[in-house]
């Protein structure tokens, strides 16, 4: 059986986790049309009889503004070592500039194989995608004391084209091993996690861009009753007194349709049924608090 670790990078919002999502076979990352919705280093795994492949789904690398941003680059930074293939993951529907050109030749000058993983080809056309294949296929030959890129893949994450195919590339470069994770495990993330995780992702999907980074989630209790039914009690944290309606909304009309839409998830995730609340909690710039950020999940330690 092969195994090996699979480093997934990319600028912000080029579709990392949804390419996660799609090579694992079920959801193990948020996703939302947001920038920057993940901020954690997060394992997706998958098992089948020929091999083991652990993703580690990153941030989007960008600038750092707080402490919670430099926790994700620290993320990103940690990520990128001591994993068999690197992905640097592009967005094809969009012009490839010379910034994007610069990021992905960065990763060239270290041991570990590089493949260029052109997503979003639903959004774009054969017309278009094949002059960026002619203005990348310079990188498929070394310079220097840059390596050459092993790959390029294009694919769609969100239609699933050409997923199996990325597979049988990457299998090509893994090593003989031993399993590293049991078969049945997609994640190595907590329950826990992954529910407060459910959670922020609605609620970027559903509060438009009025808190487009501002909010954090943490699970205040949890227990299972003797019908095995969940009951969950979550804060939702805000940074200004003035965002608290705007999670709340209108009679709690929001508020009520974020833990709508994530109870469905968690329950399908659990397989069991779920009785949540959320309460809307202000910390004024939690971002810049480790002691939040270390009560909401982010700590940097566990990464590094």
């Amino acid at each position: 059986m092969k195994t090996g670790f699979i480093s997934v990078i990319g600028r912000p919002n080029v579709g990392k986790s949804s390419l996660i999502n799609a090579l694992v076979g079920q959801k193990v990352s948020i996703v939302s049309p947001k920038a920057q919705t993940t901020r954690d280093r997060i394992l997706g795994i998958y098992t089948d009889d020929e091999c083991q492949m652990i993703f580690v789904d990153t941030p989007g690398v960008h600038k750092a503004k707080n402490k919670l941003g430099k926790y994700m680059e620290d993320c990103v930074r940690s990520a990128t070592g001591g994993v068999d293939i690197i992905l640097v993951v592009a967005d094809v529907s969009k012009k490839i500039t010379d910034k994007d050109v610069a990021f992905i030749e960065s990763y060239l000058y270290s041991a570990t194989p590089v493949m260029l993983v052109l997503n979003k080809t639903d959004l774009s056309s054969y017309e278009k995608i094949y002059p960026v294949l002619s203005q990348l296929s310079f990188l498929l030959s070394a310079d220097g004391t840059r390596r050459a890129l092993k790959e390029i893949v294009p694919v769609s994450a969100k239609k699933q084209d050409n997923i199996e195919e990325l597979k049988k590339t990457i299998l090509s470069y893994l090593s003989e091993g031993e399993l590293l994770y049991p078969e049945d495990e997609v994640t190595d993330k907590s329950e826990r996690y992954m529910i407060c995780e459910i959670v922020r992702e609605k609620a970027l999907m559903l509060l438009g861009d009025e808190i487009p980074h501002g909010i954090g989630v943490y699970i205040e209790d949890m227990k299972y009753d003797e019908a095995g039914t969940a009951h969950i009690n979550v804060d939702i944290v805000v940074e200004k007194q003035s965002h608290k309606p705007i999670v709340i909304g209108e009679g709690g009309q929001k508020l009520k349709a974020v833990a709508e839409a994530a109870r469905e998830d968690i329950e399908r995730m659990l397989d069991a049924k779920a009785f949540m609340e959320i309460f809307v909690k202000v910390r004024k710039n939690w971002r810049n608090d480790a002691l939040t950020m270390n009560d909401i999940g982010y700590n940097s330690k566990k990464n590094l």
